[in-house]
């Protein structure tokens, strides 16, 4: 295998004007990497489905360690549960005034908040705004640059690109700490390994959609809560131990799990809403999604 390609692609996201072009190439030649710019107006002027399609390709070809998205594609939350498959997501900021001077457009950018009356709306850091929560969320690193002079911004950009493909990266079950369900679940209710990593698999890949989405980590914490609890009355179940044809989003739908949640766990109808939801929410996923729907 190619030494660049056993190492994690960075996808650099950010707003138009965030500097993803030019600090992009800049640091990817500093360090010897290579660095596909598709950020460019040309590109993000294109159907989405062209841009994905130029996407898809280019990753397929495996010719670059560095590729810069454009914002189109960035804004379809969609496209950042693929993209985690792919590599890891790096966003850069800056602030919100200045991005949106870089980038020449006549279209307002950002979302000020109406409560901040410095820097017109946005705050000193420039992060007062809906569009850096969405990124900052949804990504695996964010990297700061306001009022940065181009070469510490470099700089900075060449530590965290090396910071970020010294190792693979990791699989969903060990980013959300998911590992030791497999090995207690197996164990304790006499469930095949193959079928309890499964399980844990699905969840953990629904919570990857989730933060791809950008989803607060709080929002994502009571997830977890709730699958761990749905996934403890699957593996109690006999259905997992004697059946090879249930797919996981018809499991997870079983109706006892509601039921014994309510009388099991917390007498609350606060805590038993926000438990379906998240239930339903992850059954949805699972129906979608084709790599869910594996029959186990």
């Amino acid at each position: 295998m190619d030494a660049h390609q056993s190492l994690p692609i960075v996808f650099l996201l950010g707003p138009p004007g965030s500097g993803k072009s030019s600090l992009g190439k800049a640091a990817c030649r500093a360090i010897g990497l290579r660095f596909l710019d598709l950020s460019t107006p040309a590109v993000n002027q294109l159907p989405l489905e062209t841009q994905q399609a130029i996407l898809t390709e280019a990753l397929e070809k495996e010719g670059a360690d560095v590729i810069a998205l454009p914002w189109t594609l960035q804004r379809e939350v969609k496209s950042h549960a693929w993209l985690r498959r792919s590599g890891m997501l790096l966003a850069l900021w800056a602030h919100p005034l200045e991005m949106q001077e870089r980038s020449g457009s006549s279209q307002p950018l950002f979302t000020p908040s109406r409560r901040l009356k410095d820097r017109s709306g946005f705050g000193r850091g420039g992060t007062s705004c809906l569009e850096f929560r969405m990124l900052d969320r949804s990504v695996d690193a964010t990297l700061k640059l306001v009022r940065i002079p181009f070469d510490k911004a470099c700089h900075a950009l060449r530590n965290s690109l090396e910071r970020m493909r010294k190792k693979p990266a990791k699989p969903p079950i060990l980013q959300f700490g998911l590992d030791d369900l497999v090995e207690s679940w197996s164990k304790d209710y006499s469930v095949k390994k193959s079928t309890t990593h499964k399980i844990v698999d699905a969840m953990a890949r629904y919570l990857v959609h989730l933060r791809a989405e950008g989803k607060s980590a709080r929002k994502i914490s009571e997830v977890i809560d709730d699958l761990e609890i749905a996934g403890l009355f699957l593996v109690q179940l006999e259905v997992p131990k004697v059946s090879k044809r249930l797919n996981l989003a018809k499991l997870f739908a079983f109706p006892p799990n509601t039921t014994d949640f309510k009388r099991a766990f917390i007498d609350s109808d606060i805590a038993l809403d926000r438990y379906e939801s998240n239930l339903k929410g992850f059954v949805d996923f699972l129906k979608k999604d084709a790599d869910q729907t594996t029959e186990i």
